[in-house]
């Protein structure tokens, strides 16, 4: 492509950008209008001015032609025989040339046949005129203005006056007057380019011309918002999300809308910062997912080697094993392959509960219930390490409104963990009690221990997935490092949150709140 050739394509998308705009073609569509306007303006002032006049003509003459019959004697009836009289129709006619030199007389028969008239010349484009508007004009039947057929011309009609000519009681014919004769025509078609008229075209064009840069100014403080809301509409398509928002420079605290713009500009505002932050969520589940991999892959790995690695060396050593061997190999392979199936549990409950798809089926039950059921199962781990559990119930009805299985999870991690970390001839006291920090009816619920603790360092993180003591301490204690993880979920999903108060190789103390039943 020649440098020519792109400088043309450069200044054709600039022309085109410039008439897409929506301030230009706003202003253009007001210059069409006002345009459009002014000539209609004009021709109907032309039209209402000539009407005007004509009406004013017609009611300022309208007795002429009655004053004439009543002066002069234009037919005379001699026997049968009807004459008009020349004399006095000339007569007339110097009168009209010196009074009213636009007027036109016609002497007409009873059937609106011209007889005589008051005119130089005889240049007459009809010699009959019709009689209903005369008719209608001498009965007083008017409604300005009124007009006539114009014996000059054979299509056109102006405002007249006319009057009846009698002679003994009967008709003998009508004085017609053009009130609008060829002179005022003549004088008409002269003044079409005049000076008035002139000064006329150039005041609707200075009009015009204002109006169109009136509008012009206004539409363009009026699109100025709809750019900036256009601007960062388009940095929002980008996925430049924090220029958008400052584009649009709304207050914290968004005033009531204006009108229309305002609205839509706080519409996109909120929509803007909700996508952002559904963004966000994206990238930190993404974020998430990779570490749930990475953590997944590692986890899952350790139990998969240990099993494989027993199977193996059963398969190969099978035949110079004792029974002994063989049965430890093989609880080992179990305890491996058991804790493998608790992990993929745990992230398949642990997946469903950060993806919200999990919901809490809330109803009554009795808090104390729960909790003896539940000790139950841990009932010959602890007397395997000679752990003693007490309960303390200081709420006589102990009734919550929660979902009871999930609760059931809470209570059976929480107290996997106490068992797991408690020493032999250790304690574990779990307290249900009225919490007063929630005087909405709530009951806390408290497991504490006196094991090994937890270091201050370890503390903040021990709800993160995949976070086990394993990591402070290189005791193989079995836990997956989910089941913490899982309780705050849990909770979160009562609305509810769980507090931990530890000290080293002095116990712990998980505490939590559940809605009361009414």
């Amino acid at each position: 492509m020649t440098p020519a050739e792109s400088a043309g394509q450069s200044a054709g998308r600039m022309q085109k950008g410039l008439i897409s705009t929506l301030n230009t073609r706003l202003s253009l569509a007001l210059m069409f209008i006002v345009i459009a306007v002014g000539v209609a303006v004009m021709l109907v002032s032309q039209n209402w001015m000539r009407a005007y006049y004509e009406e004013l003509t017609q009611k300022l003459n309208f007795s002429i032609a009655m004053y004439v019959t009543d002066t002069y004697s234009l037919i005379t009836q001699n026997g049968d025989t009807a004459r008009v009289q020349v004399d006095a129709i000339e007569a007339l006619a110097q009168q009209a040339m010196v009074i009213n030199p636009l007027a036109e007389v016609y002497l007409l028969d009873a059937r609106g046949n011209i007889l005589a008239h008051a005119l130089q010349d005889d240049n007459l484009a009809r010699r009959n005129i019709p009689l209903g508007p005369l008719q209608a004009f001498i009965r007083g039947d008017i409604e300005y203005p009124l007009r006539g057929a114009d014996p000059r011309h054979t299509d056109a009609e102006k405002v007249f006056s006319a009057a009846e000519i009698r002679q003994n009681g009967q008709l003998q014919g009508y004085l017609y007057v053009i009130l609008g004769g060829q002179l005022y025509d003549n004088i008409e078609d002269g003044i079409q380019d005049s000076y008035s008229r002139s000064m006329v075209l150039v005041a609707i064009a200075v009009i015009t011309l204002a109006a169109i840069l009136a509008g012009w100014l206004i539409f363009r403080l009026l699109v100025r918002r709809l750019g900036m809301l256009s601007q960062a509409m388009h940095s929002f398509s980008e996925q430049n999300l924090d220029h958008c928002r400052n584009d649009l420079q709304q207050p914290a605290q968004a005033p009531l809308p204006k009108d229309e713009i305002d609205l839509l500009a706080q519409t996109f505002e909120r929509m803007s910062e909700k996508i952002g932050m559904q963004f966000e969520m994206l990238r930190e589940a993404d974020q998430t997912r990779r570490e749930l991999i990475s953590n997944v892959s590692h986890d899952l790995r350790t139990p998969l080697s240990t099993i494989q690695g027993y199977l193996e060396t059963l398969l190969i050593k099978n035949s110079s094993l004792n029974d002994t061997e063989r049965m430890a190999f093989l609880r080992t392979a179990m305890h491996s392959s058991h804790r493998l199936g608790q992990l993929i549990q745990d992230l398949f409950e642990l997946s469903k509960l950060e993806a919200k798809q999990m919901s809490a089926s809330c109803e009554r039950f009795s808090l104390a219930e729960l909790v003896f059921d539940t000790i139950q199962e841990f009932r010959l781990q602890a007397e395997a390490k000679n752990i003693h559990i007490e309960v303390v119930n200081l709420q006589n009805s102990a009734f919550v409104y929660a979902d009871i299985s999930l609760i059931q999870r809470v209570f059976e991690n929480l107290l996997r963990n106490a068992v797991t970390y408690t020493p032999a001839n250790g304690e574990i006291r779990l307290q249900i009690e009225a919490d007063a920090a929630r005087p909405q009816g709530a009951i806390s619920i408290s497991i504490a221990d006196n094991g090994q603790g937890i270091s201050p360092e370890h503390l903040p993180h021990i709800f993160d997935r995949f976070y086990t003591q394993q990591q402070a301490k290189s005791t193989n204690t079995g836990s997956t490092g989910l089941g913490l993880a899982i309780v705050k979920r849990i909770l979160e999903l009562h609305s509810s949150e769980i507090e931990v108060q530890s000290q080293l190789n002095q116990g712990s103390c998980f505490r939590f709140s559940l809605q009361a039943a009414a």
